[in-house]
């Protein structure tokens, strides 16, 4: 992910060791749990894909579950039910969409374009519509939709500060 993205990269890790630290949960731990999912990484691997932004967010969903992490309300519907987490990614970034129309997934991919996203706007809409998005992604998706579901993980304040720092404002 480009030296742009870093900002958020670093919130996206911040994002998840504040979930991980508020139920008391390290690396090994986590792994031992997100192996029941069927997730076979080491502590070690889960530790450096969180540093260098690869957790997608089907995998962040996968890591509240595991640690029972309580979910912003909007997400408790999506979350329910035995589905792939992939699906449920893509319809909790649905149910954000869904908030405040009329934002469509062009104008959210021209949005994150705008934002640094280090893909094609065709790349984008298909992760978009697909729940394929990384968590740095997903956390621009969030201010574009000025969205607070993560306010129990992170400031809102925060996300919004490295949005203009991206935009050079």
């Amino acid at each position: 992910m480009g030296e742009n993205n870093a900002p958020w990269v670093s919130l996206a890790a911040r994002v998840v060791r504040v979930a991980l630290t508020r139920k008391d949960v390290g690396y090994a731990e986590l792994a031992k749990r997100l192996a029941a999912y069927g997730l076979r990484d080491d502590e070690k691997g889960l530790a450096a894909r969180v540093a260098i932004g690869r957790v997608r967010l089907g995998l962040f969903l996968q890591i509240l579950s595991a640690i029972d992490a309580e979910l912003p309300p909007i997400w408790r519907v999506p979350m329910e039910g035995a589905k792939s987490w992939e699906t449920c990614a893509k319809e909790v970034i649905w149910c954000e969409l869904n908030q405040i129309p009329p934002l469509d997934i062009d104008e959210v991919a021209d949005r994150l374009a705008t934002l640094g996203a280090s893909f094609t706007h065709k790349t984008l809409v298909n992760h978009i519509s697909s729940g394929n998005l990384f968590l740095p992604e997903f956390l621009k998706c969030l201010v574009i939709l000025r969205s607070r579901s993560l306010d129990a993980f992170i400031e809102y304040r925060d996300l919004v500060s490295a949005a203009h720092r991206q935009l050079g404002a």
